[in-house]
């Protein structure tokens, strides 16, 4: 527990030199570090703008995306992980996040739920999603609006959340259908491209299962497959701070295994693919998140959060 505090605390001032955990430091290896305090089924992750990174938890028994326990809470990773958001019936198997406001929106079963970061006793809300939109599992926001993929139909919805407060009032927002991806999942937005990763929720990956750049000032053009022939079960998505790299997670990789890389997005690169070493077996790599220095890899099966320094 001291050692995960002190590296905590160390990443929050730029530079991690410690950890519960540390793997891959050998040479031709990323310098890796593992969380595992508080970690049951972690699946979405999400860095606030004060560098704070939370993520979200089943914690279940077993591993289950679409179970209706209520058994699911958020953990806060800042100078020392704590939860944020306790098991208390609002949240199922939580994933994908994002802050609008002092609004916290959380991807869950059929719904996402919001919460008041500033007002912890105001009841959580839950923004229902039609029949059959089940899988709901990644929010970006872009202005005035999030973007939510729900999995199992492919569908992206749009919420107008130009007025945060109003979630809890009359104006609750409703989900409107925008786009179609197939098994649309991990989302990211970089200068108005929305990148979409492809997850065949049966497990049967085929072509139409990569990485897709959306140009979302141009709707009528045609969606873009970054990986080309290289299909998989694209997990999750972030983009460097530059904009030259695009970052990912997927389940079965080239190997079989799973695996994390980046998509080089500069004109020069052509989109070409690098996969990091990190020196460990990933099993299920989920939502990524780019923050200060580091890319956070939940690895869901594992209940383990990487901590990669880039």
């Amino acid at each position: 527990m001291k050692r995960l505090f002190t590296f905590l605390a160390v990443w929050t001032a730029g530079v991690g030199v410690c950890a519960a955990a540390q793997q891959g430091v050998a040479a031709g290896k990323e310098k890796v570090y593992t969380v595992t305090e508080n970690m049951r089924f972690p699946e979405g992750t999400l860095v606030l703008r004060s560098g704070e990174i939370l993520v979200s938890n089943f914690g279940t028994d077993s591993l289950a995306p679409l179970n209706r326990e209520g058994r699911g809470y958020i953990v806060s990773l800042n100078k020392e992980n704590r939860i944020l958001i306790p098991a208390r019936g609002a949240l199922n198997a939580p994933k994908g996040m994002a802050v609008k406001e002092d609004c916290l929106f959380v991807a869950d079963v059929g719904c996402v739920t919001v919460f008041h970061l500033k007002k912890p006793g105001v009841q959580p809300v839950k923004i229902a999603f039609p029949e059959g939109e089940v899988f709901v599992n990644d929010i970006v926001a872009m202005g005035d609006f999030l973007l939510v993929s729900v999995t199992n139909t492919g569908h992206i919805y749009a919420l107008d959340v130009r007025d945060c407060e109003a979630v809890w009032g009359a104006r609750r927002p409703v989900p409107k259908l925008v786009a179609t991806i197939p098994g649309a999942n991990g989302l990211a937005e970089h200068e108005g491209t929305l990148y979409v990763a492809s997850y065949d929720p049966e497990e049967r990956p085929g072509a139409e299962n990569g990485i897709y750049a959306v140009n979302m000032t141009d709707l009528t053009a045609e969606p873009v497959n970054l990986m080309g022939d290289r299909f998989g079960q694209y997990d999750g998505v972030a983009v460097s701070g530059d904009g030259k790299r695009l970052y990912f997670s997927n389940w079965r990789g080239e190997n079989g295994a799973g695996e994390v890389g980046f998509v080089d997005l500069t004109p020069e690169g052509k989109n070409a693919v690098t996969v990091l070493d990190l020196g460990v077996e990933l099993r299920g790599p989920a939502d990524i998140s780019v923050a200060k220095g580091y890319l956070v890899v939940p690895d869901l099966p594992a209940s383990r959060v990487y901590m990669v320094a880039l």
